[in-house]
């Protein structure tokens, strides 16, 4: 499955990364004819919406499995959480790039301009896997303590404000900072040049656009 799941990654972004990744350069410094392109905020925001239709199916199964068993909900609660943050994880440690950032033409760098490794990527998704931690144990608290009259004789609407009726308080508290560190992301990156979010600081990184913009352009502009 492992080796079907690379096949098929390697078949969107192409060959190996090695022949593939922008030769190292420093940052806003002239290398032959070009300069950094920095990826602009609606490409990344589109990458965004296009990673969330591409997990969109596993989603749906989620969704459906939970409805028809509380056990499968459960026991998938945590597995469907590291696939989730895996996802990002690994293409942006293995390729610099997710699907929808391919699709978009931008890649994650380091600031030197070199390509990231594991570390990166596991530093650009810290906080985002801390929210999904604490997520996960509200998630189990309520499934574990709702009843099954609760859990199967409404709809899916009902059901969900049950199990949030039975969510850990603190989780309210989590759940302003987790929007808190959403719109902070989203400020930091409009308001610097380089236009880096907040997790490109933690990890180092910064997002490029493959399409390079010659200097003479760049200086015109």
């Amino acid at each position: 499955a492992s080796r079907r799941l690379t096949s098929g990654l390697k078949r969107i972004f192409g060959p190996a990364r090695e022949a593939r990744w922008p030769r190292p350069f420093s940052l806003g410094v002239r290398r032959g004819e070009h300069t950094m392109n920095y990826a602009t905020f609606w490409q990344r925001f589109a990458a965004i919406w296009i990673d969330f239709f591409v997990l969109l199916p596993l989603m749906f199964i989620q969704v459906w499995l939970e409805s028809v068993s509380k056990t499968a909900a459960i026991v998938l609660v945590i597995p469907m959480a590291v696939a989730y943050c895996a996802y990002t994880i690994y293409c942006h440690g293995r390729f610099g790039q997710t699907v929808g950032k391919h699709a978009m033409g931008i890649r994650v760098m380091r600031t030197t301009g070199e390509r990231i490794g594991w570390r990166e990527a596991w530093l650009r998704s810290s906080v985002d896997v801390a929210f999904a931690a604490l997520a996960v144990i509200s998630s189990l608290v309520a499934l574990t303590a709702i009843s099954d009259t609760d859990y199967y004789g409404v709809g899916w609407m009902q059901r969900a404000q049950n199990l949030h009726a039975l969510e850990p308080a603190w989780l309210g508290w989590t759940m302003t900072a987790s929007q808190i560190w959403i719109w902070s992301e989203v400020i930091i990156m409009l308001f610097n040049k380089r236009r880096r979010a907040l997790h490109d600081f933690i990890a180092g990184t910064v997002v490029t656009s493959e399409q390079r913009i010659p200097d003479a352009q760049t200086h015109a502009a």
